[in-house]
């Protein structure tokens, strides 16, 4: 897998316009690789709000806002991810991180526990900034 995924900020009509070339370099991002980030966001809302994997995949979250025929897209966190994440304590945070370890080892695909806890560590910053009015945490996906 060769994916390179795009936390940010931005209002959806940004959000929408990143979808070419990721977000652009006034809003604040986070940069990983190499993970499916439509499954990690549901795996962890599930995880974070007790709202089982496939009722949030068949209520359309993560939500889609733009897309294109070659595999980029933008994903909207849902603002019940964003409010449990921003919400958890450190602790809650290193057992999500073990725990989606975990989860992907069952699905046999390996994620460090190091790279794990950095990638949900910088979300869980992002989503407590704050942030300027009408906007919201996407992900990008390319």
């Amino acid at each position: 897998m060769s994916t390179v995924v795009k936390f940010f900020v931005a209002t959806n009509e940004s959000a929408v316009d990143a979808l070419a070339f990721g977000p652009d370099s006034s809003s604040r991002g986070l940069f990983f690789g190499n993970f499916d980030a439509e499954e990690a966001l549901l795996d962890w809302e599930s995880h974070l709000t007790g709202v089982s994997f496939g009722s949030l995949l068949a209520a359309g979250f993560p939500e889609v806002v733009a897309e294109d025929g070659e595999g980029a897209s933008v994903l909207l966190l849902s603002e019940r991810l964003v409010d449990s994440l921003a919400a958890a304590s450190d602790s809650e945070v290193s057992e999500l991180a073990r725990w989606w370890v975990g989860e992907k080892a069952v699905d046999g695909t390996k994620v460090e526990l190091p790279v794990a806890s950095v990638i949900l560590r910088s979300l869980v910053d992002l989503t407590r900034e704050e942030r300027e009015p009408r906007t919201r945490v996407y992900c990008w996906v390319g």
